[in-house]
């Protein structure tokens, strides 16, 4: 809508200029003896401009008006009616005609009737025209303005529009030059959209006020905006100015209608943020922002979530965080790059409400500079936390320190993240490249164990025992790949798993990649099998899958190999539902099922093994199996018994589908048993 008022403001300038134009030189052609006169002129045309249907009336020496039927201008393309300019007192002497209060009216296009006064200064001896114009209260209808910025094909966006705007302001200047102009804009409960719906007001009512200077060949501007009503989106940003009012100033400088220089502005969003600075704008460039100032005397949560945060967050996990605290600081930008940021943490808290992410009480003060920022050594920064949770795993009291210049970010000094009921110890930690394809990380950590059983309740994963920890040496991501330069170590089942030659790629892409080898040693298969309800198992279990590749987290990919140890002492007894769990996998499940309930084996639980086992080589959705050992028909076992009650378990599927594998395993887990296929 500022564009349609503006271009009212270039259009009454024009009306006044002519119409002075008329009454100046008809004045000047009469002597004073002449009380009164008129003069009726049918059309005349000018440079830019013609009109039709002209009356000029005099009053002398005082009293003077023009009344002209149609004026056209060419400058705005447009046709006014009805133009009539009265001044009640003509001034005249012997340099200069002028008329101090003139009243003007016009009935423009779309907008009906319009009144405003001109002031005017006519120069007998060479023809010059000073003038002023003020324009109080003029009223018009938000529709009526979109119409008429498309009949003058202004670049507004196509919008359908509902709404009132009152215009008060004022210009002057010489001829047809605007030398200064004040104005004063409001919008009553613009409702407005896009056909995209990028842009959206609803029931907004805001003010804009200011007052412009030509100065040297730049326009010296100061300009005020406020709105406390109504609501505003333009993707991705919704301001609720109900619930937040906003006051802004800005004062500066337009040199060749695209340098603009806003030598000082400030803001105050209500409970969200309060600020001043200062900035550089070149408004012909892709990235118009050269310079800026930031001072920030207050950011404040959660009215600054909700209004700048929340809506880049809406296809994200953090859509709906509880936030609480403030932040304040300085930022910098020079040449179009960001120089510097200083910012001061109170009381920082979020939470996304799912134990995925939170922080409580995030406090501490970070620095950042660009490589190019001169003389600038790496300013210590620090943070501290109450206690958080990531990915469900709860984090203690923690405190680090660090430095970061341009891309990079270094650890100062080894600092202790207590998670569940251990800890991760970093020693050095190290970031090249941030925000880049080639981004790179360094890490040296110790992870003090930690019960397993608590990972698995904060991940809903089946509880079982044992601790995890190990050290984390030569964690590094170079080239969109990480590594581990040593095995990590893990206790569980009262036996040990160690996880080896570990290889992550694209770790933050669309479709990670993770490559191991796994090996585990003597797990206990009583607490094993309890902890995943596959039916009771006694004994030991050691195996490895060698080659693991996941593809976006899924198998795709291993030859891993299951067994009783050799030499393993312990009782070896499995119950009726493992036996049809493992029978269903190696695809001799109906067989197992009719040994179980016929003859006297029905009358028993547990049977006794020697050893048990399986091998499963993974490649293009096939699992090529085996067992223990070769089985009569060519067969193998799965299950080989000892003594009595025995029972063997024989696998016949050489090749079996995997997701069917897949499915037979998460059936052998609920308590209604195996599905037989």
């Amino acid at each position: 809508m500022a564009c349609c008022t503006a271009s009212l403001f270039r259009t009454l300038p024009r009306v006044v200029l002519f119409a002075a134009v008329l009454l100046g030189l008809g004045a000047a052609g009469l002597v004073q003896a002449v009380d009164d006169a008129n003069l009726s002129v049918e059309r005349i045309a000018g440079d830019g401009w013609t009109a039709h249907d002209i009356a000029i009336d005099w009053d002398l020496p005082e009293r003077a008006s023009a009344t002209i039927g149609k004026l056209r201008l060419n400058a705005i393309a447009q046709e006014l009616h009805d133009v009539r300019v009265v001044c009640p007192r003509l001034e005249l002497s012997v340099r200069a005609i002028a008329c101090e209060r003139a009243r003007v009216t016009a009935n423009l296009p779309g907008l009906g009737a319009q009144t405003f006064t001109a002031g005017l200064i006519y120069g007998r001896s060479d023809g010059s025209l000073s003038w002023r114009v003020e324009a109080a209260k003029q009223r018009a209808s938000v529709e009526a303005l979109v119409a008429v910025a498309k009949r003058l094909r202004l670049p507004i966006p196509a919008v359908d529009a509902t709404g009132s705007v009152i215009l008060s302001g004022a210009a002057a200047g010489t001829a047809g030059e605007v030398h200064s102009a004040t104005f004063d804009v409001e919008l009553i409960e613009l409702t407005l959209s896009n056909e995209a719906g990028s842009i959206a007001t609803d029931k907004l009512s805001a003010r804009v006020q200011g007052t412009a200077r030509k100065s040297r060949g730049d326009w010296q501007f100061d300009v005020d905006v406020s709105s406390a009503q109504g609501q505003a989106y333009m993707q991705p940003i919704f301001l609720d100015f109900g619930a937040h009012a906003l006051r802004a100033n800005a004062a500066g400088r337009l040199r060749d209608t695209r340098e603009l220089t806003i030598e000082r502005f400030s803001f105050d969003h209500a409970h969200v943020a309060q600020g001043k600075g200062r900035a550089g704008l070149d408004l012909a460039n892709e990235q118009p922002v050269r310079s800026l100032t930031l001072q920030l005397a207050s950011v404040e949560f959660p009215g600054a979530y909700e209004s700048y945060l929340q809506p880049l967050l809406l296809d994200t996990n953090f859509k709906s965080m509880q936030t609480a605290g403030k932040l304040a600081g300085e930022a910098t930008i020079e040449d179009g790059a960001p120089r510097s940021l200083d910012l001061t943490l109170e009381e920082i808290t979020l939470d996304d409400g799912s134990k995925n992410f939170a922080i409580e009480a995030l406090t501490g003060a970070v620095h950042w500079r660009s490589d190019a920022a001169a003389n600038s050594d790496d300013l210590p920064s620090a943070l501290s936390w109450r206690s958080g949770a990531i990915f469900g795993l709860a984090m203690g009291t923690t405190e680090l320190r660090f430095a970061s210049k341009g891309r990079q970010f270094r650890l100062l000094q080894p600092a202790r993240i207590p998670l569940l009921d251990g800890a991760l110890a970093l020693e050095s930690f190290r970031v090249r490249n941030a925000g880049l394809p080639s981004v790179a990380f360094m890490v040296d950590a110790t992870l003090e164990p930690i019960d397993v059983k608590r990972v698995c309740q904060a991940f809903g994963w089946p509880e079982f025992g044992g601790r995890v920890g190990g050290t984390l040496s030569k964690l590094r991501m170079r080239d969109g790949v990480v590594t581990l330069g040593t095995t990590l170590r893990a206790q569980v089942f009262d036996g040990h798993v160690s996880l080896s030659d570990l290889q992550l790629q694209q770790p933050f892409g669309q479709w990670p990649r993770f490559y191991s080898n796994v090996a585990f040693d003597g797990l206990d298969l009583e607490l094993m099998t309890g902890a995943f309800s596959f039916g009771r198992i006694t004994g030991r279990l050691s195996g490895r899958f060698d080659g693991l590749r996941l593809f976006n987290w899924a198998p795709v990919a291993f030859d891993a190999k299951l067994f009783t140890p050799p030499g393993d002492r312990s009782r070896h007894r499995i119950n009726q539902r493992a036996v049809e769990n493992i029978g269903s996998i190696g695809g001799g499940g109906a067989g197992v099922a009719a040994a179980l309930s016929s003859g006297f084996m029905r009358f028993f639980d547990d049977f006794n093994y020697e050893r048990l086992g399986l091998s499963c080589r993974l490649e293009n959705d096939v699992c090529a199996m085996d067992g223990v050992a070769p089985a009569p028909s060519g067969g193998y076992y799965l299950v080989k018994g000892r003594g009595l009650p025995r029972i063997d378990v024989i696998g016949s599927s050489r090749r079996v589908d995997w997701p069917r594998l897949v499915r037979q395993l998460i059936d052998a887990t609920k308590s209604g048993g195996p599905t037989v296929q």
